[in-house]
């Protein structure tokens, strides 16, 4: 990724840290917030492909990891692997996704991301969330995403300079480098 590429993801981030950290942490639905970092990551794959989407979610796992109470490297690690599942699903279809598919990846993305964070915290001995408190974590969350999916996607669209239409990075799985 160019200087240029690093340099408007870096203005995003910052604009999510502003966001989550001012607004988002302070709209609290049966004790659960939105994510806007997972959110990014899902656009991250949605836009830059596998690879290049992995990398970014792993950046704002990074990031992320430094407002939340948990080992630091879980939040990139569930980050990278969902930027990367969704760059796979994204990697099928032919053109630009539809707003219906962003929705679609959202929403799965938000639930698969979710879970994944409660399930590798379980894992490696954090404290657990009772399983109804769970479930409504991942109904915010993934409601959230998928209110947002459009702006996300548009904000990445705009970092890693994305011509309308064209979907970046959609082969890079399969053949391994850029052509």
């Amino acid at each position: 990724m160019t200087m240029r590429t690093w340099g408007r993801l870096g203005i995003i981030v910052l604009a999510a840290v502003l966001v989550q950290v001012g607004v988002l942490n302070q709209i609290v639905i049966g004790g659960a917030h939105p994510d806007v970092f997972l959110l990014l990551a899902i656009s991250a794959g949605l836009v830059a492909g596998p690879q290049r989407g992995a990398v970014m979610g792993f950046t704002l796992g990074l990031v992320a990891d430094v407002f939340v109470q948990t080992p630091y490297g879980l939040s990139s690690l569930c980050y990278v692997l969902v930027a990367f599942a969704v760059g796979l699903a994204a990697g099928m279809v032919a053109a630009r996704p539809t707003f219906g598919f962003q929705a679609a990846a959202a929403l799965l993305g938000g639930v698969g991301g979710t879970l994944l964070f409660a399930g590798l915290g379980t894992l490696i001995g954090q404290p657990s969330v009772p399983r109804h408190q769970l479930v409504v974590i991942v109904a915010v969350v993934s409601v959230a995403c998928v209110l947002l999916a459009n702006l996300a996607y548009r904000l990445l669209e705009w970092a890693v300079a994305v011509a309308p239409g064209a979907h970046h990075d959609a082969g890079a799985f399969a053949g391994g480098s850029a052509r």
